[in-house]
């Protein structure tokens, strides 16, 4: 993100522009109930069995934040847009979760260390993802 407020990334994409209508998108939202249980299973297999910590970086509107907090984790949700944090956090609203406005290549979260990084839509967006996927780690 640039200091004049841009929610642009590197590819040339607003996200606070696609907002509104990000999870009419069926792989966003997740909203058919087919598509919902297979991801839903998905994560059951990727996450711990017992709660944990999970970044979800580029978490857009929360889809598969919500899926993993219905799964009992604890969720840290980071998205460049403003207006993707602020409908996750919506969408979230009541459970553990915790939703952050910054780059997902260097998340504001201080010192906190995650049991899993989720990472969905977003590699893609990246000018250095190698580099990125390191400091991930």
């Amino acid at each position: 993100m640039t200091d004049d407020g841009d929610v642009t990334d590197p590819t040339g994409t607003d996200w606070d522009e696609l907002a509104p209508t990000f999870d009419d998108e069926p792989d966003h939202g997740l909203r058919d109930p087919a598509v919902r249980a297979a991801w839903a299973a998905r994560l059951r297999a990727w996450l711990p069995a017992r709660p944990g910590d999970v970044l979800d970086l580029g978490c857009g509107t929360g889809s598969l934040s919500l899926l993993a907090a219905e799964q009992g984790h604890r969720v840290t949700g980071v998205d460049r847009s403003p207006a993707m944090v602020g409908l996750a956090r919506e969408k979230l609203a009541g459970r553990d979760a915790v939703f952050l406005q910054g780059d997902a290549a260097a998340p504001p979260v201080g010192e906190q260390r995650f049991d899993v990084v989720l990472v969905r839509h977003v590699l893609w967006t990246l000018p250095e993802p190698g580099r990125v996927l390191r400091h991930w780690r």
